[in-house]
């Protein structure tokens, strides 16, 4: 019996660890692959590194790398404006998902290629398409299904569900930075931006430090968005941590004049909205 439960306590410790393994593989290669690494040139990296980094984040569903980019650097222009791609504005199940049926109509291919330029020029990541088509979507589904289907194959269906559970957690975790960390009544804002951006800490936590969403988009190129001792930012950590080991360079960091003036910013700005509107 002692050493039944002994093995049972092993084997869920051991699943565990692939849970928290699977998070961080798919969770960095969304925020540190596809966006402070290729989206907004946060930090450099070897290409080969680069390669692994984002296939974290192309098997978790979120389709080729260049859409990807193309979509998010059209939202930095036109955050919470028309032609935003997800802007809770436009609704929250718009912001949440149905976005991606629509950017058909938002951004025409050689926009999106255009927003890429620098992307385009890797035969690698074209491959995994660089247009709004059902194809590259259906291509990433069918990669992913036979990454999981070999997963299956090779460690079994304990190892499967460790990696479903948090493949489903980390997929939703960017969709919901696209949507509460845009929501007026949620978090706070700490720096004066044009957008209804805001720092929201439980989406902070599940996004490896994604829902800092105010800071960074008061600061997109830094890579490191939590600036608070206590604003946790797993991707920081995870970029100070291949910094320290010479595979990155040239990591952007926000300097602090730029802190300080951005917080002037938004107390001139609370200051403005307290004024008594003259009639």
């Amino acid at each position: 019996m002692e050493t039944a439960t002994s093995a049972n306590l092993w084997t869920a410790l051991g699943l565990v660890a692939w849970f928290v393994f699977f998070y961080f593989y798919h969770g960095l290669g969304i925020t540190l692959g596809y966006h402070r690494l290729l989206t907004h040139k946060s930090l450099q990296v070897p290409r080969w590194l680069m390669y692994a980094i984002v296939s974290g984040g192309y098997l978790c569903l979120m389709n080729g790398p260049i859409i990807w980019v193309g979509v998010h650097r059209l939202h930095h222009q036109k955050s919470d404006m028309p032609g935003d791609p997800h802007s809770p504005r436009d609704g929250f199940a718009h912001a949440l998902l149905f976005w991606a049926g629509s950017m058909d109509g938002i951004q025409t291919n050689k926009e999106l290629q255009n927003q890429c330029r620098d992307l385009m020029k890797d035969p690698i990541l074209r491959a995994f398409g660089c247009e709004h088509a059902a194809r590259p979507a259906l291509m990433c589904l069918a990669i992913c299904i036979v990454f999981r289907v070999a997963l299956f194959m090779l460690f079994g269906a304990g190892v499967l569900a460790a990696n479903l559970l948090a493949t489903a957690i980390v997929f939703w975790a960017p969709q919901l930075v696209n949507t509460v960390c845009h929501l007026p009544s949620q978090g706070y804002r700490s720096f004066a931006t044009r957008d209804q951006s805001r720092n929201v800490w439980w989406v902070g936590l599940m996004g490896l430090g994604e829902g800092w969403h105010n800071n960074h988009h008061a600061m997109p190129t830094s890579a490191r968005h939590g600036m608070k001792w206590w604003e946790i930012d797993y991707t920081w950590w995870a970029t100070l941590l291949l910094e320290k080991t010479g595979l990155a360079r040239n990591v952007v960091r926000p300097s602090a004049r730029i802190l300080d003036l951005k917080m002037v910013d938004l107390k001139e700005l609370e200051l403005k909205q307290k004024e008594p509107v003259s009639v």
